[in-house]
């Protein structure tokens, strides 16, 4: 609210960034929001099932997920469905996640035990409202030094509605759901309370 303050930034919750613009409003300040997103990472009928799964196997496990960029809704054809979900899932098994000190793992930690409840709970969710664990689901354990580390091991899901939680709100996770479509206009989503497929 500081008159001083020419622009405002946030990333966060769209409750927050409500808030946010409200009060940036009264000295009509710039504001930039980044609230909530639920990315869609869209496979076309032509694609390469390889390359997609190998894009969709990496966006979820960088950063543990932890990214309101990362690409945590893959939509695939119908047709070729269980082919994406079994590339995926084959392409995560062999991607190193524990320890990030040790080179060979590309994710790491969560960052606390309230995150990784979080997460654990939109999978909880997930399941409740049809959705089915491919892979993962749990959270993850390592021994040693980094036994008391918050992990989530990398999750696939299927059965997903468009319109489940799983697939309208951010879990920031490594939580990947794949929905099937039926084709370019049935993939491409937008409605009043649901998010812009893009």
């Amino acid at each position: 609210t500081d008159p001083r303050v020419d622009l405002v930034s946030f990333t966060g919750s769209t409750a927050t960034g409500r808030k946010v613009m409200a009060s940036a409003a009264e000295t009509l300040k710039k504001t930039f929001l980044e609230l909530g997103g639920k990315s869609a990472y869209i496979v076309l009928d032509d694609a390469d099932v390889g390359t997609a799964a190998i894009g969709a196997a990496f966006q979820i496990m960088a950063h543990g997920g932890q990214g309101c960029a990362i690409t945590t809704r893959m939509l695939v054809p119908r047709a070729q469905h269980d082919e994406y979900v079994d590339a995926v899932v084959g392409m995560i098994g062999g991607i190193g996640w524990g320890d990030p000190t040790d080179g060979s793992n590309f994710m790491g930690a969560i960052i606390s035990r309230q995150q990784q409840d979080r997460i654990l709970g939109y999978i909880d969710t997930a399941v409740a409202e049809g959705a089915t664990v491919v892979t993962g689901g749990k959270a993850g354990s390592l021994d040693g030094e980094l036994a008391g580390g918050f992990f989530v091991e990398p999750t696939v899901l299927t059965g997903v509605d468009q319109n489940s939680t799983i697939a309208q709100e951010e879990v920031f996770g490594p939580v990947l759901a794949v929905i099937a479509h039926d084709g370019d206009d049935d993939a491409v989503i937008t409605g009043e309370s649901d998010p812009v497929f893009a």
